[in-house]
Formats: C-alpha cells, sequence, structure tokens
C-alpha cells in the first residue's frame, strides 16, 4: 500500500472542483452526506503518484488525471498509461472496505485498470492510500448492489491487486 499525505491546497483544489461540477447538470445529482471532494483528492494524489511510477518503468503516459471536468463532456477515463485506459476509484472514509464502480460505467464504458484508493481522515494530516488495482474482467465477478443510487459492484478493497511493473502492460490484461 502506498500512503501520500493530503495538504490543505489538495483538499482546497479538490473542493472547487466539486463547486464548479455542481453547477453543471451533469453535477446536479449528488447524494447528501457524501464527502465526493475526497474522491477528488485521491484522484489528483494517485494520478501523480501513477505518473511518477509509469515514467520510472518507461511507460507512455497518453492522458493524465486531470480530476473533474466542468464542462459537461463525460471523459473517456481519467489517465492512460502504456495505451490501458485508467480509471481511479475511491473510497471516501477509512472505514469504506469496499470499492463501488457503478454497473453502467464498467458494462457500457470499459477501462483496463481500475485503481483502488482510500481516503483515511483518522490521521493528521490526512492520507490517501493506494491499495491496489483491479481489471474490469475481475469486477465483472463481483455481486451487484443498490445503495442511494445507480446500481454498482460491490468490490472489496482487500481483493485488489498490488501495482507492479506488470500492470500497466499489455500482454497481462
Amino acid at each position: 500500500m502506498i500512503k501520500i499525505k493530503v495538504t490543505e491546497q489538495d483538499k482546497q483544489f479538490a473542493k472547487q472542483q466539486i463547486e464548479d461540477f455542481e453547477k453543471i447538470p451533469e453535477g446536479s445529482w449528488r447524494y447528501p452526506d457524501v464527502e465526493a471532494w475526497r474522491g477528488g483528492v485521491c484522484e489528483k494524489l494517485a494520478g501523480k503518484w501513477l505518473e511518477k511510477f509509469a515514467i520510472e518503468q518507461n511507460f507512455k503516459i497518453d492522458k493524465s488525471a486531470k480530476g473533474l471536468d466542468d464542462s459537461g463532456i463525460v471523459d473517456d477515463c481519467d489517465m492512460i498509461i502504456n495505451s490501458k485506459k485508467v480509471e481511479i476509484k475511491s473510497a471516501t472514509k477509512n472505514y469504506f472496505r469496499y470499492l463501488m464502480p457503478k454497473i453502467h460505467d464498467v458494462r457500457d464504458k470499459p477501462k483496463d485498470v481500475y485503481i483502488g484508493c482510500k481516503y483515511n481522515e483518522t490521521v493528521e494530516p490526512n492520507e490517501i492510500q493506494i491499495l491496489g488495482y483491479i481489471t474490469r474482467s475481475e469486477i465483472l465477478k463481483y455481486p451487484v448492489k443498490q445503495n442511494k443510487g445507480a446500481p454498482y459492484y460491490e468490490v472489496p478493497l482487500f481483493k485488489l491487486l498490488p501495482i507492479n511493473q506488470n500492470t500497466f502492460r499489455l500482454e497481462y490484461l
């Protein structure tokens, strides 16, 4: 597991992204009591770490993580590393035990690699934990659940595989 400290600037950046996103129609459906900005922090910091990792492995970065888009244009993925579409998914509280990618997104907008993160608010400074990855084909094997909104796959965080030099290689997916 990789741990990265969260700064006040990281929090403010993510909160501003959420505020801007909520002003467009695509952002109007937010659920109450969900601290979505924490997912933004996870995406930003995990994206930076993944870029550094990719450079160290001599992988090509075709698209960097940029966070929420308030243009109304739905993006295809969070990043592209070594021609692999990457989605960064977050558990936004330390006690959460699952990633919950929406069925519609996994089936209709497939990514090659899903990176799992968790926001840990129980330490000061707060931190994110990059827990590992899972492929789309593995996600499809997990149970479908539905709580507040769209149905999702319930993927236990402990099932994520460690990120290593083979995670973004063609022959391993």
